[in-house]
């Protein structure tokens, strides 16, 4: 019998270990068994928590948040008005434009995400490798026209700098045959007696003009026999120069000469009409000087005009060019892009394009905001302080109302809440005083725009209006306020509990075929109700919220 026993005791307690091993096999063996929630789509609600107290209520001052001109008041005193109801507004069409500009951009940025995720069509690339064809072709035309317009540069610079250096070298021929009319006047035979008669000093002065031009004159000649086209710029426009002071010292020589002419008396050998003669044939070298120099500078004015016009021009074909191979690279980069699975660094930064866009809405919406005004609560309008046309200031309230009720709360909402909370926010109420079930409502009628530091925190003051009187309520009684401060529609929605983070991204893990598998999102506002997903799920899938462990 005790035999037996050992035996039973012995077989029980094989057969529980083999029952425990093969448990503890299948648990190792076997899919964890995954928590998951169906993405949903909703209503979603945000809202801040605060305490107060009762208290009496105050008139309630309506302001735009910006100043501007007013473009309608559509209350007036006496008027009974409803919450939300836009009271006034300042003119805002750019402000309107800049929100439809913003909401276009952000719908575009979240069209090119979703299009980088699918990756191109075969149409794409074939569309793509059709512009990268034709931007070659267009660089290729580019190069070609470049190359035509430098040839047509060189050969007709050249032909003007070989047209001023010929009219250089005519100008001083044309300077030695004044010259040598300087000498023929002054040596003339009939003249010798009576030249510069008047005034004797006039001979020397006029002979060192004129040696000073010769001197130049053979100077010049000799630098521009040595000079052809094949020289530098710099060495022709300095002969140019040089040529053009040439004849401002012929010139000088010439108006020396007729200074001595003009103190020349007649006699019997040099008679009036000779003297004119001798005179007019000096005049006429001054009108040959003037034409030389006229000459001259339009040589150099053609061929220097046509250097920096061509500058521009080759400047203008190298830019084309330039674009042309940028062009190309861009639809290199753009084939390579289609033909091939997008690179985690494209998808962050198209996720950050679309976060930088819902910012730009966000902003546009908020400044738009800023020129309307709305009834925070119901109530009646007690005063008017401007009319439409106006220029509103920001230091003047606008209107000025009283809500049904004559109780408001006054809250403290910290600093990190405090962006969320706007007037004309609707507010749910319970009193202490009260169950939990008796709920009141309200909405926020002013918001403190400086700060208040309870034990080294910051806070701002709220007060938030009841919507109506109850007689059961007192000032004093202890109130706790939800302040709504977003509510969303058909959003896509699930649990917080499921979102998790990862070198800065947002990631859930879903469910398929049995499998974990994580996908990147990106979060809206977050409500009581759960979170909001902008991009990255779908409805109906299901993410996982608890995975227990083995």
């Amino acid at each position: 019998m005790f035999k037996k026993k050992i035996i039973y005791i012995v077989s029980a307690v094989l057969i529980i270990a083999g029952g425990a091993g093969a448990y503890f096999y299948t648990s190792r063996n076997t899919t964890p068994a995954y928590v998951t929630e169906a993405v949903k789509r909703g209503t979603l609600t945000q809202s801040v928590e605060a305490t107060g107290k009762v208290e009496s209520a105050e008139r309630i001052s309506l302001n735009f948040k910006t100043s501007g001109r007013i473009a309608a008041i559509s209350v007036d005193s006496g008027d009974e008005v409803r919450p939300g109801q836009v009271l006034a507004t300042l003119e805002s069409r750019a402000l309107q434009s800049r929100v439809s500009d913003a909401q276009g951009q952000l719908d575009k940025a979240k069209a090119d995400y979703d299009k980088l995720l699918a990756g191109a069509s075969n149409q794409d690339v074939q569309v793509t490798q059709d512009t990268l064809e034709q931007k070659k072709q267009d660089l290729i035309a580019a190069e070609n026209s470049l190359s035509s317009l430098k040839q047509k540069r060189d050969t007709e610079i050249l032909n003007l700098k070989e047209t001023a250096l010929t009219a250089a070298r005519n100008q001083v021929v044309a300077v030695q045959g004044s010259l040598q009319e300087i000498d023929i006047t002054l040596a003339n035979e009939d003249a010798r007696n009576t030249l510069s008669l008047q005034n004797k000093d006039l001979i020397a002065k006029a002979l060192a003009s004129r040696r000073d031009a010769g001197d130049a004159a053979t100077d010049t000649a000799q630098t521009l026999g040595l000079l052809t086209t094949a020289d530098s710029n710099t060495d022709v426009l300095s002969a140019l120069e040089q040529t053009k002071s040439l004849i401002e010292q012929t010139n000088t020589a010439l108006a020396d000469t007729f200074a001595v002419l003009k103190a020349t008396i007649t006699s019997p050998d040099l008679t009036e009409t000779k003297l004119n003669t001798l005179k007019a044939n000096i005049q006429d070298e001054q009108t040959a000087m003037s034409t030389a120099r006229t000459t001259l500078q339009t040589a150099r004015a053609n061929w220097t005009n046509a250097i920096a016009s061509y500058d521009t021009s080759v400047a203008g074909a190298q830019d084309d060019v330039d674009n042309a191979q940028a062009a190309v690279q861009v639809a290199q980069s753009q084939l390579s892009l289609k033909t091939s699975a997008p690179r985690q660094f494209e998808i962050d930064a198209q996720k950050a394009v679309i976060k930088q866009a819902e910012a730009s809405v966000n902003l546009a919406v908020a400044n738009l905001e800023e020129a309307i005004i709305r009834a925070p609560l119901a109530g009646i309008i007690t005063k008017k302080f401007f009319e439409a046309g106006e220029q509103s200031s920001l230091t003047s309230p606008v209107l000025e109302m009283i809500g049904r009720a004559t109780l408001e709360i006054e809250v403290d909402i910290p600093e990190s809440d405090i962006a969320k909370i706007s007037v004309g926010q609707p507010a749910s109420i319970t009193l202490d005083a009260f169950s939990d079930e008796q709920k009141f409502t309200g909405a926020v009628s002013f918001v403190d725009p400086a700060e208040t530091a309870i034990q080294d925190v910051i806070y701002y003051k709220v007060k938030v209006q009841f919507e109506s009187d109850n007689e059961q309520v007192k000032p004093g009684m202890t109130a706790n306020v939800t302040i709504v401060t977003a509510t969303k529609d058909d959003v896509i929605t699930i649990p917080f509990r499921a979102v998790k983070s990862s070198n800065g991204d947002k990631y859930v893990e879903v469910l398929i075929n049995n499998q974990a598998a994580q996908k990147i999102i990106t979060l809206g506002i977050r409500g009581d109700e759960g979170v909001e997903i902008t991009s990255g799920l779908s409805e109906g899938e299901q993410v996982i919220t608890f995975t227990p462990e083995n």
